[in-house]
């Protein structure tokens, strides 16, 4: 395995030094205007760009931005297994807790990939005058929105990353409560080559909600085209996952009460609705067509011409397609399966192993005897191949990746408020959600007997888990909950290696920061997160 991470934090100052032209912002001169006009489209292009961490010139098939990042996440849970061969499972590291440390390359899908979009994100506000922010025009004003959007976007994901939280495996007293170093524009060479882990509050009060605040003012008048621009419903979206994490670190109602506010405000603002049963479960369309439905706040677009085979995620997570070439297979956690009400539609994402307890839709015509004959029991049918394209890996491929949807707004309005106090309320919230948009033929679900607070939060996140499932969510929230999670059972249907069982929240959840990052920035060095490669023994029965 490959152990040199390509870039970091410290490499910043230089990079950032020599990206920014001079340029005077309020008079921005049309070539200026089409290079911040081009960084700014760059974002979401490079969000899904093959090879964003460098090393898929080294046939690193799990090196695809933040799809990847969001399998990788997904393989660290309990909730999604292997059910083809594990020989060609990229994400293996992932999921079976290996070379997670600071030696090997995986450590760059995440570090060198968001910091690398925060340079990006830093060039943009460099690049724009916001002293006078009445004096900017619309355009100007939408991308400086668009740069403070990501910029939060990226550091709450780093820190919800790399942020050490005491496990039962692990100990790092040395590292509680530090984040990640904060790049920003004015950050010189010599300040990134000695640049500390920030403190986790640091993060949230000086770029985090800064930033989305910034965002909110500039964004307030716009209106987004399509579902692959960013919207005020998106900011208001990552204020609500933000306030979540600090009403669980901190134990604040205050917090849990502003989640469950700006979760509102996003649905409302959205104007989204969540998915149907009929799009659920659309063989075409099924999760990889931001217009098929109207509850995607924002996705990404992924062009047929930059597919490249595996380096996608369909390849790896749509088990009916034909191109991928190694059909590793993804599947559901059997006892997270047997969880889920006969009555909730979301269960026909997953095969039976009665096939004839429903009528699987798919675009394959050999479906009934591909699901019967190729596919084992509890594997996915939830992302579709674009278009339906099983064959062709160019259009199959080709798949929008939802990043949010409506659906966790509701999610979060029902915790928060349950964990502000009205657990009353909470329940009221997620009775009437999963009645109006998960049960059918008019049943009825009721979760008011979990009348305590800590039952009603496991059975939201069991829901949660249910309904997130492979979309790179659910990994955040057992982390901030020190939640179980547990591949190792009688009758499990993960690989041996795979079945690692943790009570409360998983070592390898804290990531790792890389060799390279270390080597450079001297202020990390004795401040990095311990290694829980290999420190949880598969459960063999």
């Amino acid at each position: 395995m490959k152990n040199i991470l390509k870039i970091s934090a410290a490499a910043f100052g230089l990079l950032l030094s020599s990206c920014i032209k001079d340029a005077t912002p309020t008079e921005i001169a049309p070539e200026d205007q089409a290079t911040l006009e081009t960084m700014v489209r760059g974002i979401p292009a490079a969000l899904v760009q093959a090879g964003s961490a460098g090393y898929a010139n080294d046939g690193q098939a799990w090196d695809f931005a933040l799809p990847a990042i969001h399998l990788a996440t997904e393989s660290m849970t309990g909730d999604l297994v292997v059910t083809g061969n594990i020989g060609y499972d990229w994400f293996r590291q992932f999921g079976a807790n290996e070379s997670l440390g600071a030696d090997f390359a995986v450590g760059a899908l995440t570090w060198h990939n968001y910091y690398t979009w925060i340079m990006t994100a830093n060039n943009v506000i460099s690049l724009i005058d916001e002293t006078n922010l009445a004096a900017l025009g619309a355009t100007e004003r939408s991308y400086l929105g668009f740069a403070y959007t990501y910029r939060a976007m990226f550091y709450l994901d780093l820190v919800r990353l790399y942020e050490f939280k005491e496990n039962t495996v692990t100990k790092g007293d040395n590292v509680l409560g530090l984040g990640v170093p904060i790049v920003l524009p004015e950050t010189s060479e010599a300040e990134a080559k000695n640049n500390p882990r920030a403190t986790v509050d640091d993060i949230y009060d000086t770029v985090i909600f800064p930033d989305l605040k910034k965002a909110e003012t500039l964004l307030e008048n716009f209106s987004a085209p399509d579902k692959y621009t960013i919207s005020p419903a998106l900011v208001y979206g990552l204020k609500a996952r933000a306030y979540l994490e600090r009403g669980t670190a901190k134990n604040d109602p205050a917090a849990y009460k502003s989640a469950a506010e700006y979760a509102r405000k996003a649905i409302t603002a959205s104007g989204c609705t969540p998915l149907t049963q009929e799009q659920w479960e659309d063989p075409v369309n099924g999760f990889n067509n931001a217009g098929s439905n109207n509850a995607w706040i924002w996705g990404l677009a992924l062009p047929s011409e930059s597919v490249a085979n595996l380096y996608c995620f369909t390849a790896h997570m749509s088990c009916e397609n034909d191109w991928s070439g190694y059909h590793a297979g993804r599947g559901i956690n059997r006892n997270l399966y047997n969880s889920i009400d006969m009555r909730d539609f979301r269960r026909h994402s997953w095969l039976d192993p009665d096939r004839s307890s429903y009528a699987y839709k798919s675009s394959r015509p050999d479906s009934k005897e591909y699901f019967a004959e190729s596919l084992a029991d509890y594997a996915s049918i939830k992302f579709r191949p674009a278009q339906g394209a099983y064959k062709d890996s160019k259009v199959g491929g080709a798949a929008d990746h939802c990043c949010m949807r409506v659906e966790e707004m509701y999610f979060i309005e029902a915790e928060a408020t349950a964990q502000a106090g009205d657990i009353a309320g909470g329940i009221r919230l997620l009775n009437e959600f999963m009645t109006s948009h998960r049960m059918m033929n008019g049943a009825v679900y009721d979760c008011s007997a979990r009348s305590t607070l800590k039952s009603f939060v496991n059975e939201l996140m069991l829901q949660k888990r249910i309904e997130f499932w492979g979309e790179g969510i659910v990994m955040f929230d057992m982390k901030r909950l020190d939640m179980s999670s547990k591949r190792g059972f009688v009758g499990t249907n993960a690989p041996a290696s795979y079945r690692l069982n943790v009570e409360g929240r998983a070592p390898y959840w804290n990531f790792v920061i890389g060799r390279n990052e270390v080597q450079n920035n001297t202020a990390i060095v004795g401040k990095n997160n311990p290694d829980p490669s290999g420190k949880v023994e598969p459960w063999k029965g």
